[in-house]
């Protein structure tokens, strides 16, 4: 029976990525809070995306009395949705070890610090949770690790060239992408992939922008490994 290998961290990783910018100050927003994935996963050649069933995003509004009654966002797009230009600078101050991880995935988080829950504390009447759905799911192959080092691109699309893509997938669906078929080249190839999501309000009225999960994949004496993963959204 093939072991599924999820894309998740590990504690063993080096710390010398030399790439900048995890840690954010006490003065700067932290990453915001969702809920979009039950599961990604790497089985044999085979990346394995589940989305949950119910979605969920953090956002800032510039006025709390324009929601409906259900939760959904009026007219307003959120505060700072970020749709983050390409760019360096996008990843752990001191590597991945040493950045904050995901709760539920052990993924690093682009930008966390502990001064987080200090910001939310006095920011609490600015946010909250919204439900959502996703508009967009995209596959790409990002580069060879010296590629995505020197270059990592930030939480939106960018300069990224999406090599497979799904409209308005519902939310719980799982899909696989074999990694050859997007790899440049015959077959898998070492490197960075990543897994974006283009998060909207469920009545389609508000666009909370990309977030994404980067992660490096091996070819290891076992097989295909995920090395390290990291969780990249904008700022709430």
């Amino acid at each position: 029976m093939q072991r599924r290998r999820f894309v998740q961290g590990s504690a063993g990783l080096l710390a010398g990525l030399g790439l900048a910018g995890c840690l954010g100050g006490n003065n700067s927003p932290p990453p915001r809070r969702s809920e979009v994935f039950d599961d990604v996963a790497l089985q044999n050649e085979q990346l394995q995306i589940q989305l949950l069933s119910d979605v969920e995003v953090e956002s800032r509004q510039e006025n709390q009395g324009n929601l409906d009654a259900g939760g959904a966002v009026a007219s307003l797009a959120p505060v700072g949705v970020a749709r983050a230009a390409k760019g360096a600078g996008g990843r752990g101050s001191g590597g991945y070890s040493s950045a904050p991880k995901h709760p539920r995935h052990g993924w690093a988080i682009w930008h966390g610090g502990s001064y987080s829950d200090d910001w939310r504390d006095d920011h609490r009447d600015e946010i909250r949770m919204y439900d959502a759905t996703v508009a967009t799911l995209a596959v790409a192959y990002l580069g060879s690790d010296s590629d995505y080092e020197n270059d990592a691109p930030g939480p939106g699309p960018g300069e990224v060239s999406w090599d497979e893509t799904w409209e308005d997938p519902e939310n719980g669906t799982e899909k696989a992408v074999d990694i050859g078929a997007i790899s440049p080249g015959d077959g898998p190839r070492e490197g960075w992939y990543r897994v974006g999501t283009e998060l909207v309000s469920k009545d389609g009225s508000t666009d909370f922008g990309w977030q994404s999960v980067d992660f490096e994949v091996d070819d290891e004496l076992s097989g295909w490994q995920v090395d390290k993963a990291w969780y990249v959204k904008p700022r709430v």
